[in-house]
């Protein structure tokens, strides 16, 4: 088996590592690694490649600069690309902070630049897969995780799933506050990615979400995604809110912490991640990997501990290096699940971003967030009940920025874009949207949209 993967970010390793625990399972004979950073690309080819020898992984990862001889043949694509880098996800973030309006990566119009820009390249990445491995699945990682998932569904045929650890994180929290091994908590969960609730917690054949909403605070001492939830509010709904519906239910509160904290996540992470890059390049040059390895470890357990923190006003923790890095089951285990169910053709049930296929009453092909039954056939959305009124206040009008969003990036109308923006809830008024439309297009080079 050959897995191509597009984007040697800084999370690549945690991938590989993964990989190295089934590689036998999965067949996996290679790995190749794509960039358009050619000097990122090789750092990291041979910093992961070094850790899978170390790890006797099975397999061989080699870099490889051209996207259609790294994706000719390959039974698999996992896609973390990052179009315009760190440098472009800060434009996003700051963007609609000058302009009172929260500034994250891919909630609200911070999510709304990145996939404008990220739509056009994704597509011409999935021409290539329909021409050169046509037999692919490919799994996207790339954010906005949902509506590019939304974008390739209708413009293209390649097979894709789109995959988010957000709700396998909600349910790792939610078995240690009960008291229950994660395999045994099955979680009801629907809604968009990024904006979902779950409504009904399973532990065998009992539902314990009463229970949670009861025990609110137990459940936010057991999980930090939890604790910037009033448990007034959550007893309200009647069920569990993704930790991204924070923006929505509390954006006054997220848009001071934000300007509070004097720096958005992405600047906080490129002063973060800087010194690991150099580390990484000063590990290559001379062989020895021991100091790249342990400022890897200490950046990405800091990525871990101060997720959210900042916006929600937790703070910044203090940080220790975590021994278990690459031992855990993040975004990358999730990934791993839906290739050795396609791979092994065992059934399993799995929370990704896929078309609803009806599934879901009003949304009948629209991608959402779903339990689906993930086998060599793809993911089926198992059948769900319908959406609640308060849940479906918020899910309708960010489905329909989504679709204009998709709209906009694939045919370059201004029109669209700023029907996106004016659709979402977060922003609501025509003349801000043409004002953070003209500032990102202007900043990021975005050309062909003219009012």
């Amino acid at each position: 088996m050959k897995l191509t993967v597009l984007g040697a970010g800084i999370r690549t390793p945690l991938l590989l590592s993964g990989l190295a625990r089934r590689a036998e399972s999965l067949g996996l004979e290679e790995v190749v690694l794509h960039d358009c950073d050619k000097g990122r690309l090789e750092t990291m080819a041979a910093f992961g490649g070094g850790l899978c020898n170390e790890w006797g992984a099975g397999f061989d990862v080699r870099a490889e600069g051209y996207a259609e001889a790294a994706l000719e043949g390959t039974d698999f694509v996992f896609s973390a690309i990052r179009v315009g880098g760190e440098a472009g996800r800060i434009i996003d973030e700051q963007v609609p902070l000058r302009y009172g309006i929260v500034g994250q990566e891919t909630t609200g119009p911070g999510g709304f630049a990145m996939a404008l820009r990220t739509i056009p390249v994704m597509i011409d990445y999935a021409r290539t897969i329909e021409r050169v491995a046509p037999h692919a699945w490919l799994i996207n990682f790339t954010n906005p995780a949902g509506l590019i998932t939304q974008a390739l569904t209708d413009h293209t045929d390649v097979k894709v799933i789109g995959i988010c650890d957000t709700p396998t994180a909600m349910k790792r929290t939610i078995a240690r506050a009960l008291g229950v091994p994660g395999d045994a908590v099955v979680l009801d969960y629907f809604g968009l990615n990024h904006l979902g609730w779950v409504r009904r917690v399973m532990v065998d054949g009992a539902d314990r979400l009463d229970e949670l909403l009861d025990h609110f605070e137990e459940l936010q001492r057991a999980g930090a995604e939890w604790a910037p939830f009033d448990p007034r509010l959550v007893r309200d709904l009647g069920m569990l809110p993704n930790e991204y519906l924070y923006y929505f239910y509390f954006r006054e509160e997220a848009l001071e912490h934000i300007r509070a904290s004097g720096a958005t996540r992405a600047q906080q992470l490129a002063t973060l991640n800087r010194p690991v890059w150099e580390a990484l390049a000063t590990g290559a040059a001379s062989g020895d990997w021991t100091g790249a390895r342990a400022a890897y470890e200490l950046a990405m357990s800091t990525r871990h501990s101060t997720y959210m923190a900042r916006e929600s006003g937790r703070g910044d923790p203090d940080i220790q290096s975590d021994d278990e890095l690459f031992e855990g089951e993040g975004y990358e285990g999730l990934a791993l699940a839906v290739m050795a169910s396609i791979r092994t053709q065992a059934a399993a049930p799995l929370i990704v971003n896929v078309p609803a296929n009806g599934a879901v009453a009003g949304f009948a092909d629209d991608v959402l967030e779903l339990p689906c039954l993930v086998d060599e056939r793809g993911a089926s959305p198992l059948a769900a009940p319908a959406v609640p009124s308060t849940a479906r206040a918020l899910m309708e009008p960010v489905k329909a920025y989504e679709r204009l969003t998709v709209e906009a990036a694939v045919t370059k109308s201004y029109s669209a874009a700023t029907q996106a923006l004016v659709a979402h809830p977060l922003v609501g008024s025509y003349r801000l949207a043409t004002a953070m439309l003209d500032e990102y297009l202007s900043r990021h080079g975005l050309r062909g949209f003219s009012p």
